[in-house]
């Protein structure tokens, strides 16, 4: 026996790794529903399988798994496996098994946001990390590793639906806290270590962790005020870059980050009034110029929505004037073959000419379907130009509430100019007497140069900041323009597109027809 045993191990060391190639991966599907469907699973499309059991495979490596995109259960237990990998494109997983393998570190499971169940168990993981984007997980078994931190346990309070959690045969369940930590922090816990909670022990646990749980609640609710802040000001930016307006609202700010010759502007109090009278102008400009191109952005949607109503609504029509033809001929098919097998029996001149009424029947239906279709093409031009009309009369609008605001922009930017080339004047008058007093040694050496200062910094200025406004009115028209021919051409090629599919399906049909009077 021990020498049976020493030949058996022995062949266990030898065996060659596997390599996950498509004979196993057929070989490891699982099917449920008899002995029928399993029979039938080498011929199931990757891309169908739900299941997928490579356990005890000696696998050192995760790989070829990438047709299996609606793969649900995953199971890669009892391998030689080190590193998590090659899973990103596994989003609809739900189950994955990777227990008694050699993993030492949680990794390249981002992608995996639908688990609900991961087992990790019987491997060398030391930190709880790299699980942080599955928020749907419900059970985590981690037990036989290597973790050894208690404050790393309390992470696991950000899954809002776990309720199984199994972490035996860790160091860190020699820690007196492990089991109050776990009860106190993880609120809808229900099993630990395969226990069933006992409700006086979590009790037990809530009080001893109280101002840790209650610094949690406050810690928690200002994490929830930042994110739902965070969460209006992308739905914001996103509305605004759907009307057409992107970076507007920061214009006035981005010129002022983005101007480095201004910034010399800063280094003395006399031109700061200008600027607080430029930023409320800009203010009251950019609320009037963000209720109008909303509007406008509103009514460009209500006419999509308008005409996909006419439009569909047509197709509709036609759809079922269609039918009606294809059932009255189904019909008068139905009826001729009837006649054709009556017992008393049909003459081959009556036969004949049955079939003949029949086929000209089926030609006369070929012929009125393609006129309605004609018929119907040409409305639908009709609708399309309307809504080219309708819609480039509101792109019109649009071009001119942009063009009107960005005109008060440049009017405000030469104004808050002529007022900072006054006071440059008056201060470098008041510096070259001697009456300006104070001032630091940087203030001093953009004084000491007249002409670098009104040209460079107060020229340079007004320059850059004209080019800003400049290529934003540029940036805004390309983008309108683009918007609407990008909406016209997809609404002609998707008409185009019906067309033609509905002139293939009638001429496929009515060549099915006449092959099935062959038959009669």
């Amino acid at each position: 026996r021990s020498r049976e045993g020493m030949a058996n191990r022995k062949a266990i060391e030898v065996t060659e790794p596997e390599v996950i190639d498509i004979p196993l991966l057929e070989e490891c599907i699982i099917v449920t529903g008899g002995e029928k469907m399993a029979q039938e699973s080498k011929f199931l499309p990757f891309k169908q399988v739900g299941w997928l059991k490579l356990s005890f495979k000696n696998i050192v490596r995760i790989e070829n798994l990438v047709g299996f995109t609606g793969l649900e259960k995953l199971q890669l237990d009892n391998n030689h496996i080190r590193r998590i990998e090659n899973l990103d494109h596994l989003t609809n997983l739900t189950w994955l098994d990777l227990s008694f393998n050699q993993i030492s570190e949680i990794q390249g499971l981002d992608q995996l946001t639908k688990l609900t169940d991961l087992c990790l168990t019987h491997n060398q993981i030391k930190k709880l990390e790299g699980i942080s984007t599955l928020q749907d997980l419900e059970i985590f078994s981690c037990a036989n590793n290597e973790i050894s931190l208690t404050e790393e346990l309390q992470t696991l309070r950000i899954f809002p639906k776990l309720r199984v959690v199994n972490f035996q045969n860790n160091p860190v369940c020699k820690d007196p806290e492990y089991q109050p930590v776990l009860l106190a922090f993880l609120k809808h816990l229900k099993y630990l270590d395969f226990r069933l909670v006992d409700d006086d022990k979590v009790a037990s646990a809530k009080e001893q962790y109280f101002s840790d749980l209650q610094q949690l609640m406050i810690d928690d609710a200002q994490e929830a005020q930042v994110k739902k802040r965070e969460q209006e000001i992308a739905a914001t930016n996103k509305l605004y870059q759907q009307a057409n307006m992107p970076g507007v609202e920061m214009l006035f700010k981005t010129m002022q980050a983005e101007d480095m010759e201004g910034e010399k502007l800063k280094l003395f109090p006399e031109f700061q009034d200008p600027l607080d009278d430029f930023a409320d102008d800009f203010k009251d400009a950019w609320e009037s110029f963000k209720v109008n191109m909303l509007d406008l952005y509103h009514k460009k949607q209500d006419e999509k929505n308008k005409f996909g109503r006419n439009y569909y609504g047509a197709i509709e029509a036609v759809d079922q004037k269609s039918k009606k033809m294809i059932s009255d001929h189904k019909l008068l098919k139905k009826r001729t073959k009837q006649k054709l097998e009556q017992t008393c029996g049909v003459s081959p001149d009556e036969r004949k000419e049955l079939l003949a009424e029949l086929r000209g029947r089926t030609d006369e239906l070929k012929q009125h379907l393609l006129e309605l279709e004609m018929f119907q093409v040409e409305q639908y031009e009709d609708l399309i130009m309307q809504f080219e009309d309708k819609f480039g009369s509101i792109r019109s609008k649009t071009l001119d509430e942009a063009r009107v605001f960005f005109e008060k922009m440049r009017d405000m930017q030469n104004v808050y100019f002529e007022k900072i080339q006054e006071r440059a004047r008056d201060l470098l008058t008041k510096y070259a007497a001697g009456e300006v007093l104070n001032l630091a040694d940087e203030a001093q050496q953009v004084l000491a140069d007249k002409d670098a200062f009104m040209t460079g910094v107060v020229t340079g200025s007004h320059e850059f900041k004209i080019s800003k406004i400049d290529g934003k009115d540029e940036e805004i028209g390309k983008r309108e323009n683009a918007n609407y021919t990008e909406t016209v051409d997809k609404i002609l090629a998707e008409e185009k597109e019906r067309s033609r599919t509905r002139t293939d399906d009638v001429l496929a049909m009515v060549e099915f027809m006449h092959r099935e009077i062959d038959t009669l």
